[in-house]
């Protein structure tokens, strides 16, 4: 008698998406924290302009680590690399909006084409109220969308964009290394282009 190969159902993609200072982090803290407690085996990535490919810790603005694996925004591919190894059930994947937009969908795909479950956060919108990246496109591929907003600084109501109120014009720059900027979140209306 011939043992049949099952193929892996394919996984489930889950993405957390809106402005800063919305929780997106923090809700991939709860996830790997729970995920991690009910004994799945888990990688956890972020996209970065500058990387050697180091393992660090991300942190939401409340100061929480997320153990990751860095990645250079133009190299998503490395990611399939690091999933190969046998046992990876769960992948995190945080700040996606920097990876090029079409060849990380193509490794999102990939990941769960193997049966793996993905949780991605990322910006819908850059500092220019502009899409950014995969993130949108994403969210309607996922099994399971987080839209999550944050408070307008200037006037108090909902806010999903992200303004950029000091640093340079570059869409890569954010809130650490040698070049660093400032954001606050605010409403649609409230919203202005920092022109550096």
């Amino acid at each position: 008698m011939t043992k049949k190969h099952t193929k892996p159902s394919r996984g489930k993609l889950t993405v957390i998406a809106g402005p800063m200072f919305a929780g997106k982090t923090t809700k991939l803290l709860t996830l790997f924290s729970v995920l991690s407690n009910l004994g799945y085996s888990i990688l956890c990535f972020k996209a970065e302009a500058e990387s050697n490919g180091g393992m660090g810790h991300t942190r939401s603005h409340d100061e929480r680590p997320l153990p990751v694996i860095y990645i250079r925004m133009n190299e998503p591919e490395k990611i399939l690399q690091y999933v190969g190894r046998d046992g990876i059930k769960k992948v995190i994947i945080d700040n996606i909006n920097f990876f090029p937009k079409d060849r990380f969908i193509s490794v999102v795909k990939s990941l769960l084409h193997r049966g793996i479950d993905v949780y991605l956060n990322g910006l819908i919108y850059d500092y220019r109220k502009q899409e950014f990246g995969a993130t949108k496109s994403l969210m309607k591929m996922a099994d399971e969308c987080i839209e999550q907003f944050s408070i307008c600084v200037k006037c108090g109501a909902k806010a999903a964009h992200t303004e950029r109120v000091s640093g340079g014009t570059e869409l890569t720059i954010g809130t650490t290394g040698k070049i660093k900027a400032e954001y606050i979140a605010v409403c649609s209306d409230c919203h202005q282009e920092h022109k550096g």
